[in-house]
């Protein structure tokens, strides 16, 4: 604890003590002028640190972010007030209006919005963001910060074997030499493989091979969620199982909404093929088919799997439950409590009510965030739900990938 003590100073000292500050003053540097400070990110998961500096104490200052991305101008912008150092640190200062509303750094990147709605495999490539500081309509410092995309550090090939809609996503430079956990990734209702193809590449991204295959909607498939062949899911499981460099004991399943379901009874059902399973907004049912809710989703052997019909806040039908402490690693489940799509909290809880042992599931979930709470984070899509907050569900994201690549890394023998 530093010392209060005061020690006794002759009555001549105030003059040497002006002529020492006077000449303190003398040597003093020049105001710094006012500069955007970025720390780069190492990855695509990396947050980058932003602080603005050289702005004067008190001051009022906007910054704003710009991009264009295949095609389309995006921005965002805030305001702040500098602290007594004339600072702004993006990590712990709040902005007082703008497109955030707390300490983010990364705020500027995920809360830019364009003309148009951005696909996700938009930002899957390194990209420009251009930030500038300005006050009183006078520029006082501008900088650019290239943000990489998840897709920078990833290989990916399109798979038609045995029939196959699907794409594999390596990490580049991936050492078949060393078994790493695998992932066979499904989207949810909306089908095909363009959703399913983007968390494979953030999964690869991470790390981690991973298999994107389409089940519904594409060329020789169903173009309705009615009595899809198990068998699809199967193949794509066989196919990733075979190549070089996954381990064979730990290999997972990625389904989202509709298909997290799926992701859980694979991991339920075939434990010998399936380790763990990631089921974000998804259910520990197999409900009905869609749009015809009176015939099964699945089929296995050309029959129907029992199902249930889904209605808000009711629980499911106990024939069709997925037993999910069948399941032999981890599970992570994710949902937003604004999820303007199906209740997805209240079916996240009726899922991690079936694991005998708690710390086998880890679930996220946030308040008021929406149901497309699956794009990698740090990214300006799908933010737009009617209904949800767009920083609630940026923020379940990052938890959601956060819990991810837990899972994974523990796995990872």
């Amino acid at each position: 604890m530093a010392s209060r003590r005061r020690d006794h100073v002759p009555a001549v000292a105030p003059l040497v003590t002006a002529s020492l500050l006077a000449l303190a003053a003398c040597s003093a540097p020049p105001a710094q002028d006012p500069a955007i400070e970025v720390v780069a990110q190492e990855g695509a998961f990396d947050p980058v640190a932003i602080t603005l500096t050289g702005l004067g104490a008190g001051r009022e200052v906007q910054l704003v972010a710009t991009t264009d991305v295949d095609g389309t101008a995006m921005s965002s912008r805030a305001t702040f007030v500098a602290d007594e150092d004339g600072r702004v640190d993006l990590a712990t200062t709040a902005p007082t209006e703008g497109a955030w509303a707390t300490p983010d750094a990364m705020g500027p990147f995920w809360s830019m919005t364009g003309s148009l709605r951005l696909g996700p495999a938009a930002l899957s490539v390194d990209h420009d963001v251009r930030l500038l500081v300005r006050a009183d309509g006078e520029m006082l410092a501008k900088t650019v910060v290239e943000r990489r995309g998840y897709g920078a550090d990833v290989d990916v090939q399109d798979v038609t074997d045995d029939g196959m809609v699907a794409a594999y996503a390596l990490p580049a430079g991936f050492a078949a030499s060393d078994p790493t956990p695998a992932v066979l990734v499904f989207s949810g209702s909306e089908g095909g493989l363009r959703n399913a193809r983007a968390t494979a590449v953030s999964l690869a991204a991470l790390g981690y091979p991973a298999l994107a295959i389409s089940y519904i909607k594409s060329p020789g498939q169903s173009s309705r969620l009615e009595n899809v062949p198990v068998e699809t899911f199967l193949a794509g499981l066989a196919w990733l199982r075979s190549q070089p460099g996954v381990d064979l004991e730990r290999v997972f399943t990625f389904g989202q909404s509709r298909g997290g379901e799926m992701a859980l009874w694979l991991a339920a059902n075939r434990p010998d093929e399936v380790y763990g399973a990631f089921a974000p907004t998804g259910a520990a049912a197999l409900v009905c088919g869609y749009p015809n809710g009176q015939v099964s989703a699945w089929m296995i052997d050309g029959v129907g799997t029992p199902c249930t019909q889904y209605r808000a806040n009711v629980p499911s039908s106990p024939g069709a439950l997925v037993d999910v402490d069948a399941i032999v690693g981890p599970t992570v489940l994710a949902c937003g409590t604004a999820d303007p799509v199906w209740a997805a909290c209240p079916l996240l809880t009726e899922a991690a009510s079936g694991f005998s042992d708690p710390t086998q599931v880890r679930s996220v979930v946030q308040q008021d965030a929406g149901h497309f709470i699956v794009p990698a984070p740090y990214q300006p899509i799908a933010l737009d739900e009617l209904g949800a907050d767009p920083a609630a569900t940026h923020q379940a994201r990052v938890d959601l990938w956060n819990a991810v690549e837990e899972v994974l890394a523990e796995a990872r023998r």
